[in-house]
């Protein structure tokens, strides 16, 4: 009888971490509740949870559409890897077409490889970009970030952005950031 009540506990501190942060993986879910990820995923499977991939998919393409006008960090881990999403409008294009500026996407781009980090401030020394496609008004832009380097007070963040789950925008930032900031 104990171990039902257990489950059903952590089956509803499951759904309630969830709902709160879709983006917690399942290590961390299992670190959380002590207990194997193997339990965590077969937890996920009977209660109808979704793996985290879908889940990062579900809030890019579902729960924020529409929604927002500036980046949102949707998941940040320090030093490791964040994701962001943006919603495009007309105020980020050419005059008189629907297509998106690159430099709308390379501050998005760049506004997630210094938040990974954690500066207040941040130089970028070098920045080696690929715009893949054009991006039009309207497209929702899905960013993924990760730290590849870290040496003294450079690191080196990789960027991708991808907008109807087509990559329009790869990049690589060398960041430095001062010891006063």
């Amino acid at each position: 009888m104990e171990r039902a009540s257990t489950k059903k506990q952590r089956h509803a501190l499951l759904l309630q971490k969830i709902q709160q942060n879709p983006f917690l993986k399942d290590e961390e879910l299992a670190r959380a509740f002590k207990v194997s990820v193997a339990t965590i995923r077969f937890d996920r499977a009977e209660l109808g949870i979704s793996e985290y991939r879908e889940r990062i998919k579900k809030v890019a393409r579902d729960e924020y559409n529409g929604k927002t006008r500036s980046p949102e960090m949707l998941d940040i881990n320090p030093l490791h890897d964040g994701i962001s999403i943006l919603q495009t409008d007309d105020t980020m294009t050419f005059n008189g077409t629907n297509i998106v500026k690159g430099q709308a996407i390379f501050a998005f781009a760049e506004n997630l490889a210094i938040s990974v980090i954690e500066a207040k401030a941040a130089l970028v020394k070098v920045a080696n970009v690929k715009y893949i496609r054009e991006v039009r008004s309207g497209d929702k832009l899905l960013a993924k970030s990760e730290v590849k380097r870290i040496k003294n007070n450079e690191y080196i963040v990789w960027v991708k952005i991808k907008a109807n789950m087509a990559e329009v925008f790869r990049g690589k930032f060398m960041l430095k950031t001062s010891d006063d900031a």
